[in-house]
């Protein structure tokens, strides 16, 4: 093996919870001879960036009626022995055979089966259909192909760049040195995942007045209307990372050094616990406590074992049913902890 190709998931959340899986693949004694190279949407280069998991990154997508096609030209210059499909997606098999990759390893589903020289069936007892968290999905396919599955827990850490910008975004926050601050997520893929505007806005003021806590605002840029909106209905002025100037990179270093997280099922839940973890042992570890609320969607797909996360869920009903004081509650139990 002197190439090996990665295909990373799509979606924010699910590449940080591939990490396990990226980290056997870079430990492993059987690939240590090897060239491990990371396909991976754009974006994604920054939220890896500083963790060392790939000798080489590169950056495409296969969008519209041509892209496999381009894209999988491309990658034939690559010149890979194997490659892994870490998602289902029928576009990105078709890429990589059209690529011309000798071994190509990835779950059978979606059709894509016969793209593939070693389909690999589901790691759960009961199918595609059951609930199995995406770590374990992914490591999964590391005790298939022969390589220890290694342990669960998510590591990202920021470079000396992505630091740097996230000491910058505090300081235009207006977090003082040494003070304590507050992450709120209230944005989601869907808007069903999302819990409501204003009782984030409540929520804001509660961690200002009761734990006089900064409290910084998150989300993509698609989301910057209601991060506005939490802004605007908090009387208590937090401030609008957005606007500030967010990336997934400096995320990492704003993250690990929050002491609070409240958030919907996003991918900012699983890069700050893995920020968290990524910085043991260092001079100020971690003392991040993720509150993470749930609705429509089950926990157990993205159960991440965070020793210090606490989840309110109500089992596909929607986001409206968790009540606001259950989570000042909630909120209130995980600060305290941390004193």
């Amino acid at each position: 093996m002197r190439r090996l190709l990665v295909v990373l998931p799509s979606w924010v959340g699910d590449a940080t919870m591939a990490t396990p899986l990226l980290a056997c693949l870079r430990h492993d004694a059987k690939l240590r001879r090897a060239q491990i190279v990371g396909y991976m949407r754009p974006g994604l280069d920054d939220l890896l960036d500083g963790c060392a998991l790939f000798d080489e990154v590169m950056v495409g997508k296969p969008d519209g009626l041509f892209g496999p096609w381009s894209e999988g030209r491309r990658l034939t210059g690559g010149h890979f022995d194997a490659a892994i499909l870490l998602p289902n997606s029928w576009r990105l098999a078709a890429t990589i055979r059209l690529a011309r990759i000798p071994y190509r390893i990835g779950y059978d589903r979606d059709a894509r089966g016969w793209m593939l020289t070693h389909p690999l069936a589901s790691p759960a007892p009961g199918g595609w259909k059951q609930p199995i968290p995406a770590i374990d999905y992914y490591l999964a396919i590391a005790e298939s192909i022969g390589i220890g599955r290694g342990g669960r827990e998510m590591r990202l850490r920021a470079s000396a760049a992505q630091q740097a910008a996230g000491a910058a975004i505090l300081q235009r926050a207006g977090v003082r040195e040494g003070e304590g601050y507050a992450i709120l997520n209230p944005g989601a893929s869907k808007p069903e995942k999302r819990w409501p505007v204003d009782r984030f806005a409540a929520l804001a003021d509660h961690l200002a007045d009761a734990h006089s806590l900064k409290v910084l605002v998150n989300g993509s840029p698609g989301e910057r209307r209601i991060i506005a909106e939490v802004c605007v209905a908090s009387r208590s002025h937090p401030a609008d990372l957005v606007q500030l100037g967010i990336t997934l990179g400096s995320l990492k270093h704003i993250a690990s050094r929050s002491r609070l997280l409240v958030t919907n099922d996003t991918g900012t839940r699983h890069i700050a616990a893995a920020s968290a973890a990524g910085c043991v042992p260092a001079p100020q570890p971690s003392t991040l406590a993720i509150l993470s609320l749930f609705g429509p969607t089950d926990p157990r797909w993205a159960q991440i074992d965070y020793p210090r996360e606490r989840q309110i869920s109500v089992r596909g009903e929607p986001m409206v049913e968790i009540p606001l004081d259950a989570v000042r509650r909630a909120c209130d139990e995980l600060l305290g902890q941390g004193q």
